[in-house]
């Protein structure tokens, strides 16, 4: 029990592995900020991202395979829209899967206007 009780605690210390990135400007938009990757205990990973909107109050987002100079088109991973410049996920997938091959985190101009980019960053 004392075993237990040690490997328990040793267990909550240990901080979450995460990722902070900045997330670029596209089609002189003005949107920049940043993305973190957190890593949760349960095998999920937590997609945090908060842009300075620039004037887009509600952008869809999502994660591709692909870079950002070549996205593929079909989402990988669907994101909560960023409303007012946040936005916050929980991806039923582990971060180090998610990372695996090339994919980018792409925001779009709005719901009506999926074709515009609004910024981009590539998460590996």
């Amino acid at each position: 029990m004392l075993a237990s009780i040690g490997l328990l605690a040793g267990c909550a210390g240990v901080p979450a592995e995460s990722h902070r990135l900045a997330v670029s400007t596209a089609n002189g938009s003005g949107v920049h900020g940043s993305v973190i990757l957190t890593a949760r205990g349960d095998g999920t990973t937590r997609v945090t991202v908060d842009v300075d909107p620039a004037g887009h109050p509600n952008m869809p987002a999502h994660i591709h395979s692909g870079t950002c100079d070549d996205l593929i088109p079909q989402p990988e991973f669907p994101l909560l829209n960023i409303v007012d410049g946040e936005s916050t996920t929980d991806l039923v997938v582990p971060l180090d899967e998610l990372l695996r091959g090339p994919v980018a985190l792409n925001i779009h101009a709005s719901n009506e206007d999926m074709t515009t980019s609004t910024a981009c960053v590539d998460l590996r």
